[in-house]
């Protein structure tokens, strides 16, 4: 049950709540969308109306997320938070620490930049519902400002804490990294007619790949391997 919890508000404040802000944006342009949101003080409200309102959200937060991808992201990406280089080779073992980090950091990111998305949007529809004739601007603009400043900046705290912690948790071992260098290294095509493995000298290529190693009174010693 406490695994549960947490997924389940990662999933509620990065998709929903954001999408709930762009449906309410929507029932400007919509009656049925309005219909959803706003019961007369008779009614109560029904199951059937809670889930169109559920269902709604989820696929409004859904396509906001794909603008933030499209449009933060890219921001994000070209003024100095750039992924970092990892390695998935040891995910399995550290799957629950990557899962906390995404938890903690990339779901309030979501959740900050999803909802800078919508709040975007809902601005645009009360905009045009109003006419741009008769819009007054107003403290209500002055508030849009200052709450879309502070989740861009929130949304860039979150996403650079996240590359760089799990980055950290998934970066490539020393002896990836010094394979690497190795084999870029000490990698060798040699000429045809280059003696052989076995001695004899025939038209074709020796590599030097250090993969494949002995081990000589504590020395490494390259092992040759010849193809024709």
């Amino acid at each position: 049950m406490r695994d549960v919890l947490p997924f389940n508000f990662g999933l509620l404040v990065a998709y929903i709540v954001p999408g709930f802000v762009v449906l309410w944006g929507a029932s400007y342009a919509s009656p049925a969308i309005r219909a959803w949101l706003v019961m007369p003080p008779d009614n109560l409200p029904t199951v059937g109306g809670l889930l169109y309102v559920t269902v709604g959200s989820l696929a409004a937060g859904m396509t906001a997320s794909a603008f933030r991808w499209a449009v933060f992201d890219t921001i994000h990406h070209a003024t100095g938070i750039r992924p970092p280089t990892w390695t998935f080779a040891a995910l399995p073992e550290r799957l629950d620490a990557f899962q906390a980090l995404i938890e903690i950091h990339y779901r309030y990111y979501q959740t900050h930049a999803n909802l800078l998305v919508a709040l975007a949007f809902f601005y645009v529809m009360r905009f045009l519902a109003v006419g741009w004739r008769a819009y007054r601007v107003g403290a209500v603009d002055l508030g849009f400002v200052i709450v879309g400043v502070v989740l861009f900046f929130a949304a860039r705290d979150a996403l650079s804490k996240y590359y760089s912690r799990a980055g950290e948790l998934l970066k490539p071992s020393e002896s990836t990294k010094g394979g690497e260098k190795y084999v870029k290294r000490w990698r060798q095509v040699a000429p045809s007619g280059t003696r052989g493995c076995r001695g004899e000298d025939f038209p074709g290529r020796q590599e030097r790949r250090p993969a494949v190693q002995a081990h000589v009174h504590g020395q490494a010693a390259d092992q040759v391997i010849c193809s024709r």
